[in-house]
């Protein structure tokens, strides 16, 4: 078999490779009212200024190397942890604290240094402005820097009680394992450059709320005079931690929505209607449970006509489909076994009348389907990371999208994939 049966032979009419290029295609259309912080090429936490799109990476502890993740996509969200990085301005629990002690995980003099005395919950807690609703989930964040093997603990105080904790120890090589918890769920440590982590974890608010809440950083829960470096709280609502939103004084910190198209001539000179194949990359986000996020959504600017690789929010969001929507009905749909948050998806799905197909690293999704039409509607925008008006974002980054004009055979579908 050649390889031009194994793969396209034809070359694709739009490739945007996000993560190799870390540049936006000039037909793209993008915008963010809002500043926001991506990971750059360093590994470190950076500002990016309003309307200019992120670029993403990732650090990897184990070998020192920053990766490169794509096009980051990101719903709206605000901190409501005000001197997020400034303890300074947090009140004492006790024991001692040294302002701007050492590097932050965004290359600046700005951590703070919390050293344990011999009573147990000394710290800093900050809970001047937070307000808190009932009933509702929140997602809590803190970069962490052990200085010698702390068990450290974060979280949410309600003036009578905690309403979310976490303990963490920190091992001799400085890595994270979770000692005890209580409210929180989800929590994860992801590695940064110069031994930081930044743990996260989600909780949901009781029925009755206290006037009181309180954000805590401890150093350490042995009262053995043990010191840990904090950075950049974060306190956020939502179902998952989303990218640091620096919150340096009392002023309100939002991130707005990021919104990535392609619309118009800039759409239609590599759009093919009749039939098309497009593959995506990209790493499984946190997703909430609770919408369908897109990586991809062609349509004409209404939801009515919809073709996409989306999250399917069963099973937590961690199914992975494709779909064909013609005014409202259902022409196409299937949906991936489950993955795991972090995975890397490779996607391909061809679009032909009574005739599609997709493919998940190298695995079919579901079964192939030979009825369902699209053809008699022309679609008339590409969203990238969303749907119309910012809809369903994927909270995440895109390596790539590929489009081809033409219906890709079955094994080149897989065969991309792989």
């Amino acid at each position: 078999m050649s390889i031009q049966q194994n793969f396209p032979a034809i070359s694709p009419s739009l490739n945007l490779n996000f993560a190799r290029s870390k540049t936006l295609d000039p037909r793209i259309t993008f915008s963010r009212t809002s500043t926001a912080t991506r990971v750059n090429e360093q590994g470190l936490v950076e500002v990016v200024s309003a309307d200019i799109p992120r670029f993403d990476h990732e650090y990897d502890a184990s070998t020192g190397v920053v990766k490169s993740l794509g096009l980051l996509v990101e719903e709206q969200r605000s901190n409501l942890e005000t001197y997020s990085s400034d303890m300074s301005q947090w009140s004492s629990n006790g024991g001692s604290f040294a302002s701007d002690d050492t590097t932050a995980p965004d290359g600046t003099l700005t951590a703070d240094k919390l050293t344990e005395s011999s009573g147990a919950f000394n710290g800093r807690y900050n809970g001047g402005t937070i307000t808190l609703s009932t009933n509702t989930t929140y997602s809590i964040a803190s970069f962490i820097k052990p200085v010698d093997q702390p068990t450290t603990r974060f979280g949410i105080y309600s003036g009578s009680g905690w309403y979310a904790f976490v303990d963490t120890n920190w091992d001799a090589n400085g890595n994270p394992t979770t000692d005890d918890s209580s409210g929180a769920s989800n929590v994860k440590y992801e590695p940064y450059p110069n031994g930081w982590y930044r743990a996260s974890f989600t909780f949901t608010t009781p029925s009755s709320v206290s006037a009181s809440q309180q954000y805590h950083q401890h150093p350490d829960r042995t009262a053995s005079g043990k010191s840990a470096w904090f950075w950049g709280a974060q306190l956020e609502a939502g179902a998952f931690p989303t990218s640091y939103i620096p919150r340096p004084d009392a002023s309100t910190a939002t991130r707005t929505i990021d919104r990535a198209s392609i619309t118009g001539s800039n759409f239609s000179s590599w759009f093919n209607n009749n039939e098309f194949s497009i593959f995506t990359h990209h790493k499984f986000p946190s997703v909430p449970p609770n919408y369908y996020p897109r990586v991809f959504d062609i349509n004409t600017g209404n939801d009515a006509y919809r073709m996409n690789h989306y999250h399917d929010p069963s099973f937590n969001g961690t199914r992975v489909g494709c779909s064909v929507v013609e005014n409202n009905s259902v022409q196409y749909a299937q949906a991936t076994s489950s993955y795991d948050i972090g995975d890397d998806l490779r996607m391909a799905s061809c679009f032909k009348d009574n005739d599609f197909a997709s493919y998940a690293n190298g695995t079919l999704i579901g079964s192939t389907d030979d009825t369902g039409v699209f053809t008699t509607t022309q679609r008339t925008v590409l969203y990238i990371g969303s749907t119309a008006n910012g809809g369903s974002p994927l909270n995440g980054a895109i390596s790539q999208l590929t489009y081809y004009p033409r219906r890709l055979t079955n094994t080149q579908l897989q065969n991309l994939t792989k």
